[in-house]
């Protein structure tokens, strides 16, 4: 297991944390799906920002979101495991999960995993 880190506004931590990440996911004002969930190790690194720096950016992007949150889940190594590959080995500290490279895996595994809104 490893806690993997979303940095998110307060507004889509919780909606992540109920339903679990969503690949529908459109955020306001673009017609782009999400389709996949990008985490990234709690212990690092961050080549594109701590996760504090992430939902900085993305609560100043939504002010009305409630402000910056990181999301704080506890994910089995099977399930990394699912996600990493050449692209996004685990060296560099993000975990994306994307169709087919471990997103329906933590989706289903989603209600019973250890969560927490920081």
């Amino acid at each position: 297991m490893a806690i993997l880190l979303h940095g998110t506004t307060l507004v889509r931590a919780k909606q992540i944390e109920t339903s679990g990440p969503d690949p529908d996911f459109v955020e306001p004002g673009s017609a782009t799906r999400a389709e996949s969930f990008s985490t990234c190790l709690e212990s690092g690194p961050f080549p594109l920002g701590t996760p504090q720096q992430c939902a900085r950016r993305k609560a100043a992007l939504f002010p009305h979101e409630g402000g910056p949150a990181i999301l704080a889940v506890d994910v089995p190594d099977d399930i990394i495991a699912l996600a990493v590959n050449a692209l996004f080995p685990l060296s560099q500290g993000l975990v994306q999960f994307d169709a087919g490279a471990g997103l329906e895996a933590l989706r289903a595994a989603w209600p019973t995993l250890a969560k927490e809104i920081r």
